[in-house]
């Protein structure tokens, strides 16, 4: 039986990790305690006033019986830099949290795993399942029956439709729509803006063309205003 653990350390001292912080003080009864990275890059030895340790030997000064972690890893070689990390930090005995913000709308069903983080104005529907690793930015919508697998990221203002699938290790970028009862395979990129009406296979990437700029904007415009 899992012990309900509420002092933590995060693993990471990037942007994320930062960003993470601010969450986790201002909307969670998570007491972060310290963080940690490997002791290659621990260069620094505090973070956000905290002490940051080696994690090769973080279980001797904040061992798992009575601290949990987080991985704050973003979508770095699309997410399995975060996977590595997950799988050595179970290793070590963690238990790792998991944080939904409060901001959010959701039914009473909804099924999240370890070391998923899912900031604010989302939106799932009924029957929706999130495993293991997940991060889910800010402003997303997520189908009835959908599932997210492990170790993906999501950014923002994403639109899935319901009874769809979204594989392990993938990355969603902004705007992008997914079409209900797809399904969008192992490690997908699918680039900002993406509109996915079939299901996709493994390893395949779906990119977006920038808006070109327009000649003479400044005459141009007049048109349009």
């Amino acid at each position: 039986m899992k012990k309900n653990l509420k002092k933590i350390v995060i693993f990471g001292i990037s942007d994320f990790a930062s960003q993470v912080s601010f969450y986790l003080k201002n909307d969670s009864n998570f007491e972060i305690v310290a963080y940690t990275v490997n002791a290659e890059y621990n260069t620094s030895k505090t973070f956000l006033g905290l002490p940051v340790i080696d994690f090769e030997s973080v279980v001797e000064k904040y061992p798992p019986t009575e601290y949990a972690m987080f991985i704050a890893i973003g979508y770095h070689k699309l997410n399995s830099s975060r996977e590595a990390k997950f799988n050595e930090a179970k290793a070590k005995g963690y238990q790792l949290i998991s944080y939904i913000c409060s901001r959010n709308s959701h039914w009473n069903d909804l099924k999240i795993g370890e070391n998923c983080f899912i900031m604010e104005g989302n939106i799932f529907m009924q029957n929706v399942k999130i495993s293991d690793n997940v991060i889910i930015n800010v402003g997303n919508k997520i189908g009835h029956d959908s599932v997210i697998e492990e170790n993906c990221f999501l950014t923002s203002n994403v639109m899935i439709g319901g009874f769809c699938t979204v594989k392990k290790n993938t990355f969603i970028g902004m705007s992008t729509i997914i079409k209900d009862k797809t399904i969008i395979g192992e490690r997908n990129i699918l680039g900002a803006g993406s509109v996915i009406l079939k299901s996709t296979k493994n390893g395949t990437s779906y990119l977006t063309k920038s808006t070109p700029l327009t000649p003479d904007p400044n005459n141009f415009i007049q048109d349009f205003i």
